[in-house]
């Protein structure tokens, strides 16, 4: 099954990922072994790491250095929620209207309401690993999901992430198909590396074949195939 990876850190030198361009590249062949074929690469965007130019230098970099390599990358970033207060909104997913939002994963955050915001400018929000906020109801859930698509990490489908409650919160999300993706949100090869494959299998084997395939191929394919939406 061909895999796209929403979420990943393998851009190097621009965030707490990927240092160098072999390391990128490295992690760009572990994604390739886990039968991903296109990978989102969505460097953090807050108050430490907010180069533009940077950012996009280093693509440019990397994407020369795979192009015989069998696999594809696009550019996205991964939005705090409080940089979404400023204009404009710098990096969406591959040039849609999809922005992956991280939130605070201890003090509440008003996510229903950025969301909502996103939505009216005309955004499309995907709350990035909604595992991690443990504060959240399944009301919330609820509300949250009017607004914006959600994605979890594959380490919490796995049950291997540092926290033993997100895996507890993965299995609802999935159980009752309220995650719209699965993203490896890799950051090395070794302590984060890429466990989307193992996911894909852990999902299709509890959840069935259909639903795996829509989180971990089918619908990042609007992102990865037009970016005009």
């Amino acid at each position: 099954m061909k895999l796209i990876d929403v979420h990943n850190h393998a851009l190097f030198g621009v965030d707490d990922g990927a240092k160098t361009i072999e390391d990128s590249i490295l992690m760009i062949d572990q994604a390739i072994k886990n039968n991903v074929q296109e990978i989102i690469l969505t460097p953090h965007f807050n108050k430490r790491n907010k180069s533009i130019e940077n950012v996009e230098e280093n693509f440019n970099r990397l994407k020369k250095a795979i192009k015989d390599k069998p696999i594809k990358i696009y550019l996205g970033r991964e939005m705090r929620f409080y940089e979404l207060e400023k204009k404009p909104i710098y990096y969406t997913m591959n040039g849609t209207k999809h922005v992956l939002v991280e939130f605070d994963p201890i003090n509440h955050s008003p996510i229903e309401e950025v969301c909502y915001s996103l939505r009216v400018k005309g955004y499309k929000p995907i709350v990035a690993h909604i595992e991690r906020y443990h504060y959240l109801t399944v009301t919330d859930y609820n509300k949250i999901k009017k607004f914006a698509e959600v994605q979890v990490n594959a380490d919490a489908v796995l049950g291997i992430s540092n926290i033993r409650k997100d895996y507890k919160i993965t299995k609802y999300l999935l159980k009752h198909k309220i995650a719209d993706y699965v993203g490896s949100d890799a950051h090395d090869t070794t302590k984060r590396k890429n466990n989307l494959l193992k996911a894909y299998k852990r999902v299709k084997c509890k959840y069935g074949i259909q639903y795996a395939n829509y989180i971990f191929y089918e619908n990042a394919k609007k992102i990865t195939e037009n970016p005009t939406v």
